[in-house]
């Protein structure tokens, strides 16, 4: 695969780290995962206490062996990550 597009489910994935780092093995040299998911504080989305924040998808995705390549900041309620494999 080229990319991967997570949008508003990455919350629902258990095991994160284990499974997006099984995942860097279908990915095509340079491939990208993309994670598109609401912020703590949105007025929007899922309940409060199932949302995670940035700063932890970050965490999980370098331990699941990937670097983050670039931040999109023009969703108001949401975070928009892409990484790529270290």
């Amino acid at each position: 695969m080229d990319r991967v597009l997570v949008v508003d489910t990455y919350h629902h994935i258990d095991a994160r780290s284990t499974y997006f780092g099984r995942l860097r093995g279908d990915l095509k040299p340079g491939g990208e995962v993309a994670i598109i998911d609401f912020t703590p504080e949105s007025p929007l989305g899922p309940p409060p206490s199932s949302r995670i924040a940035r700063r932890q998808v970050i965490d999980e995705m370098q331990r699941a062996g990937y670097a983050l390549s670039s931040e999109h900041t023009f969703l108001p309620n949401q975070y928009f990550l892409v990484f790529r494999v270290r």
